[in-house]
């Protein structure tokens, strides 16, 4: 096995254990391993004498059992035609392998391109792509009372020493989901659904990635994601509207895709723009309440905290605005 000079590590700078994982998965023969940036997982790409192939170290908190039906998801989507990744076994025969407390899979890798910004096509794939998902799970259990990000908005307002325009704000959010969530269909959701979940060729689908967030909730919640990732705006880093504003047009796009390939409920356009708010205060509240228990925050903490409350700036000013965008494909 070739690998770069010294060891590979990890974000926190600890050497990974090549060697044992060549020994897991030999794959005709290791040639050159390198790690894969972003995301909570660790990522390595290595190219084998069977061609390229990607290995993931899940987050230390990844309960096992969740990782294995997160693994039997993407075996049923294969099975049922959908471009989900194979996942293949060790050499011992398991799907999971254990190596100093952490799990590790590995999957072959899926040639082609990344999403285009500028391709019409690639934003009415997404679309279609995650209807097509949709329509793959929808006779898969999905048992959830209410939306986790309900549930965790439901505590938060409870919860001392929370800064009251937040409250009222999570508040507001609690009192909506929770009238419109007995009328919001369930799934697995993908729950990550994101341009960079996407392989293409040309203008096709050939590969969907990222089943790591997969979990039982409300279905659109994917929709929100999806919505939110290809809306963004993108100005200048470091300028204070950067991945603030959403463009409408290709917001009312996706969602028309999507529509196109399967039904969308009037609960469900009411709940968009409330999930599209309550992602962006969980993920400012997180952090606060981190600080507020004591932890000294970073720069980048601080940084994220003033992009949420911009983004939360941005849709009180244009909550009409991006109701009507949704509500523009049940017309």
């Amino acid at each position: 096995m070739t690998v770069p000079a010294g060891p590979v590590r990890d974000r926190a700078g600890q050497a990974l254990p090549l060697t044992e994982l060549a020994g897991l998965w030999p794959l005709g023969g290791w040639h050159s391993v390198g790690p894969v940036p972003g995301g909570k997982n660790e990522h390595l790409r290595v190219v084998t004498g069977a061609g390229v192939h990607y290995l993931r170290r899940s987050y230390r908190s990844k309960p096992r059992e969740e990782l294995h039906a997160q693994l039997r998801l993407m075996r049923l989507l294969r099975d049922r035609g959908f471009p989900a990744p194979e996942v293949l076994p060790t050499s011992t025969g398991t799907e999971v392998a254990e190596l100093s407390g952490r799990w590790w899979i590995a999957t072959r890798g899926i040639e082609g391109t990344r999403f285009d910004d500028a391709s019409p096509a690639h934003l009415r794939a997404l679309g279609r792509t995650l209807a097509r998902y949709h329509r793959v799970v929808a006779d898969q259990p999905a048992a959830v009372a209410e939306p986790p990000v309900l549930a965790e908005l439901r505590r938060r307002v409870g919860e001392e020493g929370m800064d009251p325009a937040l409250r009222d704000r999570a508040a507001h959010l609690v009192e909506g989901l929770t009238a419109l969530a007995p009328e919001l269909p369930r799934v697995v959701v993908h729950g990550g659904a994101r341009r960079g979940s996407l392989v293409f060729a040309g203008e096709e689908v050939v590969g969907v990635l990222d089943f790591d967030s997969a979990h039982p909730d409300v279905r659109v919640l994917d929709l929100a994601v999806a919505v939110h990732d290809v809306g963004k705006v993108y100005t200048r880093l470091g300028e204070a509207d950067h991945k603030v504003a959403l463009d409408l047009d290709r917001v009312a796009e996706l969602l028309a895709a999507y529509r196109a390939q399967a039904p969308l409920t009037a609960a469900e356009i009411e709940a968009l723009p409330l999930l599209l708010e309550a992602k962006r205060l969980k993920r400012g509240l997180g952090r606060r309440v981190r600080q507020r228990e004591g932890e000294a925050l970073s720069a980048n903490d601080h940084a994220k905290i003033r992009l949420e409350d911009a983004r939360l700036a941005w849709l009180d000013q244009h909550r009409r605005a991006l109701t009507a965008a949704c509500r523009r494909i049940l017309a």
